[in-house]
Formats: structure tokens, C-alpha cells, sequence
């Protein structure tokens, strides 16, 4: 009787697997199309592997996903296959939650910045103004030799 539920599985697994690597391999080079059951977005399709290939029952698809040398088979075959490996979904999410977090900031740094330039913009028109008023002061003075007090200039 075996010990583990690997003993059983890794060389049934292992006889389909070149079952239907062998049915790859037997196809035209350029026309070859994946033997391994696939999703609609091109990962294995872990419950049809498992429940139609290797005539497991749905219950036991789980063994795919937490025995790494189960998953180790199949992604061997599958990448030879050009097929996403099992667990590219965790791996996909891991990805997109890093972009996610990267646009975050990045949001967040164009947010801080584009204040500071509204802030800077405004510093810059209440200079102009004063550099206005200063500088018809000194027209002024010019002109007429008179000094003229004002309050503030902006």
C-alpha cells in the first residue's frame, strides 16, 4: 500500500504526461497545437488534467495545486508546450498587484507635484504683480523726481 498520495499520483501523472507530450511531439512542427487541456486564456486546465487525462476525481485536483512536484510534471510539459503553467494565475496577481501599487504612487507623486506647481504659479503671478507696481514706482520717479508711498504693492 502506498505511503503517500504522491506515490500513487506522481507516476500516473507521469505516464499521461508523456502520453500526451509524445501526442505533441508526433505533430508537424509548425502546425503543433498544445495536447495539454487548456483554459480560454491559455493556462492549464488544472480540473480537466486531472479529471478527464489522468481519471482523477474533482476532489483530488486540489493535490495539483499544494504538492509542488505534482504541479513540477505538469508545468514541465506545459511550458514545453507553450501553455501558462499552473499557479501563473498567483503569479499573474502577484504582478498586476505590484503595478497596481507602483500607478499608486506614481498617482500619488503627479498629484503632490502638480501642487506644488499650482503653488509655484501662484508665488510667480503675485511677483510679476509686484514687479509691476515697482517698476511703475520707478517710472514714477523718473518722470516726475516724486516718490510715491503706497501700501502694500501686490
Amino acid at each position: 500500500m502506498p505511503r503517500s498520495i504522491l506515490e500513487t499520483l506522481v507516476p500516473l501523472v507521469g505516464e499521461r504526461l508523456e502520453a500526451l507530450d509524445a501526442a505533441w511531439e508526433a505533430q508537424p512542427e509548425e502546425g503543433r497545437r498544445p495536447t495539454l487541456p487548456m483554459t480560454d486564456d491559455g493556462k492549464v486546465n488544472v480540473r480537466a488534467f486531472a479529471v478527464e487525462v489522468c481519471g482523477l476525481t474533482q476532489a483530488q485536483e486540489q493535490h495539483f495545486y499544494k504538492k509542488p512536484e505534482l504541479a513540477a510534471l505538469v508545468n514541465a510539459v506545459a511550458v514545453r508546450q507553450g501553455v501558462k503553467p499552473i499557479g501563473a494565475r498567483a503569479l499573474t496577481d502577484v504582478i498586476d498587484k505590484a503595478a497596481k501599487d507602483r500607478l499608486g504612487r506614481a498617482q500619488s507623486d503627479r498629484d503632490d507635484l502638480a501642487r506644488t506647481l499650482a503653488e509655484r504659479e501662484a508665488l510667480i503671478e503675485r511677483q510679476r504683480r509686484t514687479i509691476a507696481a515697482l517698476n511703475e514706482q520707478l517710472r514714477l520717479l523718473g518722470d516726475t523726481g516724486m516718490v510715491l508711498r503706497t501700501g502694500d504693492l501686490a
